[in-house]
């Protein structure tokens, strides 16, 4: 369980190391008009993550011994 968090601890760093760099990029190209879409694509992209999530523990809560096996 400890190693599940570790990962998710690890691409959420990974993530934003690359929001950072995008966003960094814009602010050179001078375009900062852009942000508002990166951070709603990033929000969006949590949001439909968390969701998956809540869907996939639910589902995997449900399953009984042979197909709990294969989850």
């Amino acid at each position: 369980m400890l190693s599940s968090y570790i990962l998710s601890l690890r691409e959420g760093l990974e993530a934003a190391l690359i929001i950072g760099m995008v966003l960094g990029a814009l602010r050179q190209m001078h375009r900062q008009d852009l942000s508002l879409s990166i951070w709603l694509g990033a929000g969006s992209a949590a949001l439909l993550s968390l969701g998956t999530a809540v869907l996939l523990t639910r589902l995997g809560l449900e399953l009984k011994d042979p197909a709990e096996a294969i989850f």
